[in-house]
């Protein structure tokens, strides 16, 4: 065999090696955390020097893959035939039923590697999405390759690869199933497209079975699997009836044409891979799910056109409307997460280059067109009819067919893919209107189209640029061009990452675990539950997976409330029986608001009290009562300790936002704080400080004034000035009742900080127990802070 050949056949194995490595060494970066400055690097790893995650599930993920590691299910435990969570969502727990692929994939990463060396469970799961996610450029290049060229497949490869919002959910770190979410529709998509444009039967039909494994393999990867099944089943249909009635193309065939059943769906050309499909695929879903859960996953289109209308209720407020990933994005953040200007507008034009071909190879269809002149027989004289001879007529000459590429004059494929991207557009762009968070399913049609675009500009090209190594040049100009700012910004991204947590956090969770009792609840805002889980193994309220109930109303209130014993009796209850407490009163007040404001009552006394108010003032039967009371005042306490930490501070406008919900109105009001490190300097007796937030506060000897500073001249008086020394309250005075916020001002061990703050939040229990550390507190003890000197990031209080 000639170099040539060898050559030629290694080519697309060549370049798929290139994109892979090119997308994968981009997200290997990010295991620098280059976004951290190199003398703080030590303070965001573990003790093996691996960087923590990045985000709080991929700890979620950890640790099912480790409970599936150590003893064969995802569960901490197997509760009446279910994998069953004890830590999330304590006390009852949740279920752990969970796409595993994830999980499975993970664990033979694990064996795999430890064939070859020792490796921790944690460094297999830091690396295991780079991997997974940059072969997503395989069916990639392939799939556009078969479109197009070689061209059009190195565009769709690296497009896909780096799509913004899912290379920013796939680097090194991020351990969630998103490095699934290119690869797998992909498959499906390419298989089941191969089985609509094959001409042979046996193709057709190994591609339609192909395809049907890739959506089992899909479905237990990402619960969203449904919608990869619905488009391609729903785009089949499309072309079936567009290209039967529309086109005129011999895409059905007649019943009434065949004598038996089996010939007569044997020569069916659509219909014969999609009832494949369809079958197949539905079969192993139900096998690997299960009747319930497949048909709950099956129903899901139902539920997520619902999505946003989900985010707004009339009882308890909807912890979903504070999840980034679904809010609703405007057009540049579309364009900016899909990859930048370019890759989106080509990949429109790469649509309407489908459609285009598609009218040419229309007028192609419609029969022989007149040659042109040049092609024309010369007149001859006249000659009598018998003197003349007939001369053979040239042939036409065919258009070339390059060695990739839809064949010239294959109009009904052209009809299939344009049908496909132009639905599979236009779902997944309705998909984004549903949250931000499904623009990743939007990246992947558009790059391709992005690919295919390119594909088409290189035949374009070759018609004139006659010479073979500059056509080349051109198109790794055209293809830098297309691809240069996506690529940029995968490699800015991944050089700025920074992990979710640090050792403060850890440090603080690690003593939660060596030195609490094992059922020791833990309580915090729902975002870093799932670290607490992993690291401190203690149940927790509420977390990632478990956030959307009235839990977060609860704890809101708990940390936004000014009342100490509400909010401790708040924390105890959750601990000791979750929402049974509230959700037993409400199955007698059949009212929200009625039981809120029942236990706001009895949650500050003691259960003798707390009976008599539930009996005397709101008329519960004394059995009622107790059936209450059992719950919100057991006789068996359960441990409970509330962690505050720094990342609350600007995460308050939720849960403020949720703590201070009106039931009446069905609203309620963002409170925040303004942070800032702050400076001092003396000036005769006078000690000016001075924080980068616009806080200034004068002291001259018991005189102190300060304020916010609005202009050169102009200070904004507080409501309140509160200064703090060394965990003790050394000023606390009202100043001007109109004013709408607050000034806070620490010294803690040669650290000072200044705070300003809604006055709403002035008495809260966050702003008490956090920034006054506890000051004057009697039902909440501090156990520990991180660091133990200077202004505390993490604090863990024991409540009583």
């Amino acid at each position: 065999m000639e170099a040539n050949d060898i050559l030629s056949k290694l080519k697309p194995i060549i370049i798929i090696l290139v994109i892979f490595s090119l997308v994968f060494f981009l997200r290997a970066e990010a295991a620098d955390i280059g976004g951290v400055p190199d003398n703080y690097k030590s303070y965001y790893q573990e003790e093996t020097g691996l960087p923590y995650f990045s985000e709080m599930d991929s700890y979620y993920n950890y640790r099912l893959t480790s409970n599936f590691i150590e003893h064969g299910y995802l569960g901490d435990t197997i509760q009446n035939g279910t994998d069953w969570d004890l830590h999330s969502f304590f006390p009852p727990g949740r279920s752990a039923e969970y796409p595993p692929l994830i999980v499975w994939v993970t664990a033979f990463f694990y064996y795999l590697a430890n064939l070859f060396g020792d490796y921790p469970l944690l460094a297999v799961s830091f690396w295991t999405p780079a991997v997974i996610a940059s072969l997503c450029v395989i069916p990639a290049y392939l799939f556009v390759r078969r479109i197009t060229n070689d061209y059009g497949g190195i565009t769709a490869g690296v497009l896909v690869g780096v799509a913004t919002f899912y290379f920013s959910h796939t680097f090194v770190g991020f351990f969630d199933t998103d490095m699934f979410n290119m690869i797998l529709p992909l498959f499906v998509v390419w298989f089941f497209s191969e089985s609509i444009t094959a001409t042979d039967n046996r193709k057709k039909m190994i591609y339609a079975v192909l395809a049907a494994f890739s959506m089992l393999v899909f479905s237990l990867a990402w619960e969203g699997w449904w919608y990869i099944f619905y488009l391609v089943v729903f785009v089949a249909i499309v072309y079936l009836l567009v290209s039967k009635y529309l086109f005129k193309m011999d895409s059905f065939k007649l019943w009434s044409e065949y004598s038996s059943k089996k010939q007569w769906l044997l020569e069916q050309p659509v219909l014969l891979p999609l009832i494949i499909f369809i079958v197949l695929s539905l079969v192993l879903m139900f096998m690997a799910w299960g009747s319930s859960l497949f048909t709950y996953y099956l129903i899901q289109p139902i539920s997520a056109t619902k999505l946003q209308a989900a985010t707004h209720t009339a009882s308890y407020p909807n912890v979903f409307i504070s999840v980034g990933e679904l809010q609703v994005p405007d057009i540049s953040t579309v364009v900016v997460d899909v990859g930048g200007v370019i890759p989106f507008v080509c990949g429109i034009f790469g649509l309407c280059i489908i459609f285009w071909n598609l009218r040419i190879q229309k007028a192609r269809a419609k029969g022989k067109s007149k040659p042109p002149k040049k092609d024309r027989k010369p007149k001859r004289g006249r000659k009598s009819r018998k003197n003349r001879t007939k001369e053979p007529e040239k042939p036409v000459k065919e258009e070339k067919k390059e060695a990739s590429g839809i064949k010239p004059g294959d109009r009904s494929t052209y009809l299939y893919y344009a049908i496909l991207f132009a639905v599979w557009l236009l779902i997944t762009a309705y998909a984004f209107t549903k949250g931000v968070r499904f623009v990743e399913a939007f990246s992947l049609p558009i790059s391709l189209c992005a690919g295919i675009f390119v594909g088409f500009l290189a035949d374009y090209l070759r018609k004139y640029i006659e010479k073979p190594a500059y056509h080349v040049i051109a198109m790794a100009i055209v293809i830098a061009m297309v691809c240069f700012v996506p690529v940029s910004s995968a490699n800015t991204l991944s050089n700025s990452v920074v992990p979710g947590t640090d050792d403060a956090m850890v440090d603080s969770l690690s003593w939660v675990k060596n030195n609490t009792d094992q059922d020791t609840v833990m309580t915090s805002w729902w975002d870093f539950g799932h670290l607490f889980a992993a690291k401190a193994d203690r149940g927790v309220t509420f977390d990632g997976g478990s956030q959307n109930n009235a839990r977060a109303y609860w704890v809101g209130k708990a940390l936004f409330t000014s009342d100490e014993a509400l909010s401790a009796g708040i924390l105890k209850m959750l601990a000791a029986s979750g929402d049974d407490g509230y959700t037993t009163l409400e199955n007698y007040t059949n009212d929200t608001s009625k039981t809120v404001e029942i236990m706001d009552k009895i949650l500050v006394t003691n259960k003798t009290a707390a009976q008599s108010i539930l009996t005397s003032q709101y008329g519960l039967t004394t059995q009622q009562a107790q059936s209450v009371l059992q719950y919100t005042h057991p006789t068996n306490s359960t441990p409970s300790v509330l962690v505050t930490s720094m990342d609350m501070v600007s995460k308050a406008g939720w849960w403020s936002y949720f703590g201070s919900w009106n039931f009446t109105t069905g609203n309620s009001t963002n409170y925040i704080y303004s942070m800032a490190q702050a400076g001092a300097t003396s000036s005769g007796s006078t000690v000016n400080i001075t924080g980068e937030n616009n806080v200034t506060v004068q002291i001259t000897g018991n005189n102190i004034t300060g304020g916010l500073q609005v202009s050169q001249n102009q200070v904004a008086p507080p409501h309140r000035l509160i200064i703090v020394t060394n965990g003790t309250t050394a000023v606390d005075t009202v100043v001007n009742n109109d004013s709408t916020f607050s000034i806070l001002v620490i010294y803690q061990d040669n650290n000072l900080i200044t705070v300003a703050m809604n006055r709403e939040l002035e008495d809260s229990m966050f702003t008490r127990l956090f920034f006054m550390q506890g000051s004057g507190l009697t039902h909440f003890k501090l156990a520990n802070k991180e660091p133990s000197t200077g202004i505390s990031e993490v604090m863990v209080w024991d409540v009583s």
